[in-house]
């Protein structure tokens, strides 16, 4: 175990936290993982308890932002979710906290419950891809466009958390990018985000039907690259507070082997480390998707269980020494996880 400056040092950087706290959501998006191979669905939640073990005071000192975000479902239909953001806003009142959410069909009430414990540290995504109820569940199938305007102006007369309206560019809507942005502007969001995809048929046939995809946009509207791209258009000029920390740590940037073929995200804490809804951990979110192109199967193994296994007995794991090496060649693991989510030498999200 190494020390420095009194605080333990892991395998990983542990500032950013990638956490699916439920599997469970009220929505039937036709290309999430929970409709395209349901047979490995498991719906459940991390409870309070869970986050006291793992998340203790002490740990929490190290770590500076947790993302809730579901590959499979939703934060704000976990269990417990209200009782696990006030634990850990009352224990670091300045971590960074990043909901992303459809926000259908929870009431006033709770919405107020959640945004009195969110600050201006905090962000919520609320993935919007219409401008009215017809129009957004044209994906975002079986979502509730009154009970997703309540939930806007209740946070936002409720909390200075930074609020971002994120959308997915579909034929059915990219020609009606303004009308969305005008409405994130009268709604008071502060961030317009625009989500270029890859997921249509121009790049896996297997979403044409009869020859064709009926939810790819035009040519422009898709991301160049293997995964999606994005911009942001910021409305109101705020932006997150500073939470004392640089979220993009320069050390391990400066440190790391840039004549490797392949640089893994969870090693320099460009991408949150990933817990799954049922208490698994994994390096990144990419390796706990369920599709078969994934190595999700590999890490359901007690050895990386923080139900049973102690959080820091698992960062601090020698194991982690040849998984790295696993990675550190392109041609060893062009069918695994990792390559498949980067170009080769440079990760596409930098």
């Amino acid at each position: 175990m190494n020390v420095n400056g009194g605080l333990i040092m892991y395998k990983f950087p542990i500032w950013h936290w990638h956490i699916e706290n439920s599997s469970i959501c009220s929505l039937r998006c036709p290309r999430c993982p929970r409709v395209e191979i349901p047979d490995t669905l498991v719906q459940t939640s991390l409870s309070l308890d869970f986050f006291k073990k793992n998340f203790n005071p002490g740990f929490l000192q190290e770590v500076w932002q947790i993302s809730f975000c579901g590959d499979d479902g939703d934060p704000i239909y976990g269990k417990e979710f209200l009782e696990i953001i006030e634990y850990l806003k009352i224990t670091k009142p300045n971590l960074s906290l990043r909901i992303i959410t459809n926000g259908s069909y929870r009431n006033e009430a709770w919405w107020k419950k959640l945004a009195a414990n969110l600050n201006q540290y905090d962000e919520i995504h609320f993935s919007l891809d219409g401008w009215d109820q017809q129009s957004n569940e044209k994906y975002r199938i079986n979502s509730n466009w009154d009970s997703i305007k309540t939930a806007v102006k209740t946070v936002r007369e409720n909390s200075n958390v930074i609020l971002t309206w994120a959308a997915i560019v579909f034929k059915y809507n990219q020609y009606d990018i303004m009308t969305m942005k005008d409405l994130a502007t009268k709604w008071n969001f502060d961030i317009f985000q625009i989500t270029y995809s890859t997921k249509f048929g121009s790049k896996y046939s297997n979403y044409n039907i009869e020859g064709s995809d009926d939810l790819e946009p035009a040519q422009q509207y898709i991301a160049k690259g293997h995964r999606f791209e994005r911009q942001i258009i910021n409305l109101t000029n705020r932006k997150l507070l500073d939470n004392g920390k640089n979220l993009i740590n320069t050390d391990l940037y400066t440190n790391i082997n840039r004549d490797s073929d392949i640089i893994p995200l969870c090693k320099i804490g460009n991408k949150g480390l990933y817990i799954s809804s049922d208490g698994y951990f994994y390096p990144c979110c990419w390796m706990a998707n369920r599709y078969n192109h994934t190595r999700w199967q590999e890490f359901r193994q007690p050895q990386y269980n923080l139900n049973t296994r102690n959080i820091g007995d698992i960062l601090k794991d020698e194991m982690w020494d040849d998984f790295f090496n696993s990675l550190n060649n392109y041609d060893e693991c062009k069918n695994k996880c990792c390559s498949q989510n980067f170009n080769k030498g440079y990760a596409t999200s930098w």
